[in-house]
């Protein structure tokens, strides 16, 4: 069995600049999977083209409709690769926190507890595809963690969110899966998503990084609203990749 993620482990987000003010107005959201731009999350347990598992792709949505998803990079030292791929923008950032902060953000913001998973990634070749999931089980986020009481099509989806291509191995993902309590293949979900209390979510914040190439103007919008708007002691610092290209 692999490592649990330590409580003290730092995670990183990079977002754009309207999704800190979607987080700091609105509260952190964490999306259904099936908001996810890849229509192959879920379903990449199979790297050699076989048919998946499930019957269809309609209930391969409708299993993801259930569940919610929350991607964060697990390292506290910034990626070139991620400012590539996911910072839009030059005016874009990265928000940091910790497993605990997180957790704590969760637990005690107004939401009814769900079956949750906090784990890593697995990142492996298309010849393991069928060794996925030999004693390769993922941890629950709290100890008292509910037990699948779901169709076998969610409760399988779940484990599948955490394996994912070689190829995406810069990712350094930790993920949060939570699979809503009134999860049912036989209904579609029409909610969006869930979010955590405005409060928490500001709280959660421990660090705000700009992008390397961010304007002067932009890094002091951004502390304009973080220190006077908001009123929140967030550290605020440029990127340490300044002056590094390809």
């Amino acid at each position: 069995m692999h490592e649990q993620i330590n409580i003290n482990a730092v995670l990183t987000r990079y977002i754009s600049f309207v999704k800190l003010i979607s987080m700091l107005e609105q509260g952190f959201f964490i999306p259904k999977a099936n908001l996810f731009t890849d229509s192959w999350e879920g379903a990449l347990h199979l790297f050699n083209g076989d048919n998946d598992s499930f019957d269809s792709l309609d209930k391969l949505k409708t299993a993801k409709d259930w569940v919610y998803v929350s991607c964060w990079y697990l390292n506290e030292k910034e990626s070139h690769a991620m400012w590539s791929n996911y910072g839009q923008s030059n005016d874009s950032l990265a928000i940091q926190t910790t497993n605990l902060q997180f957790k704590l953000a969760y637990s005690t913001s107004d939401i009814e507890p769900m079956c949750c998973y906090f784990d890593k990634v697995r990142y492996q070749q298309p010849n393991n595809a069928f060794e996925l999931y030999n004693g390769k089980g993922i941890y629950p986020w709290f100890s008292d963690n509910n037990s699948f009481s779901l169709c076998s099509e969610i409760s399988h989806l779940t484990y599948k969110l955490y394996h994912k291509h070689e190829s995406f191995s810069f990712e350094n993902e930790a993920r949060l899966v939570l699979v809503d309590n009134a999860a049912t293949m036989k209904n579609e979900n029409d909610g969006i998503g869930i979010h955590l209390s405005l409060e928490q979510s500001r709280k959660m914040i421990t660090r705000i990084i700009l992008h390397p190439y961010s304007s002067k103007w932009f890094e002091d919008t951004v502390r304009k609203l973080i220190n006077d708007t908001y009123k929140l002691d967030i550290p605020i610092c440029k990127s340490s990749l300044v002056g590094h290209r390809n």
